[in-house]
């Protein structure tokens, strides 16, 4: 995967393993980014190379990182993954603490729901945010989702559940 999506303040680029680094520094191994994902705080840059080698093997995972235009700067990464248990792609994103909250999630987001719209031809996409992560729903809405129910997920290896609200798109 070769596109680059832009937004005014952000390219949205493939991951490759050279990133593993700046990710690992940035956000994979930040306890309060790493809180209400499914994934666990990576203990080191081996595990998030081992990570970004995994999401380059599965051809249903779209994912890109977020560079500051004006910095260079890999401040977090997001996109789209197949959902099985929803027959839909599931947005996801995540974002350098030093960061949050001054829109670069919610331009990002909505670069993805237009790659999700334009270039993968999907008619709906789900997403959802844990009910203790308000922030991120206010992402979601900002970028077109609509609350649909209250749910629950689970992290990767089952240790960690969470009350979330749960979102979709049609366009």
């Amino acid at each position: 995967m070769g596109i680059i999506l832009e937004t005014k303040r952000l390219l949205l680029r493939p991951l490759t393993l050279d990133d593993a680094e700046e990710a690992y520094r940035n956000w994979t191994s930040d306890p309060e980014v790493a809180r209400f994902m499914r994934w666990e705080v990576h203990d080191s840059p081996a595990v998030t190379r081992a990570w970004l080698v995994a999401d380059a093997q599965d051809e249903k995972t779209h994912n890109f990182g977020f560079v500051r235009k004006d910095t260079g700067a890999l401040i977090g990464c997001g996109g789209l993954c197949w959902s099985k248990d929803h027959g839909l792609y599931e947005l996801g994103y995540n974002i350098m603490k030093s960061c949050w909250n001054q829109g670069y999630t919610t331009e990002a987001a909505q670069a993805l729901v237009v790659y999700a719209r334009d270039e993968l031809h999907q008619k709906r996409l789900f997403c959802c945010h844990a009910v203790d992560n308000p922030a991120s729903g206010r992402v979601m809405k900002k970028a077109g989702f609509v609350y649909q129910r209250d749910g629950s997920y689970t992290n990767f290896d089952g240790t960690r559940h969470f009350a979330c609200r749960e979102y979709l798109l049609e366009f």
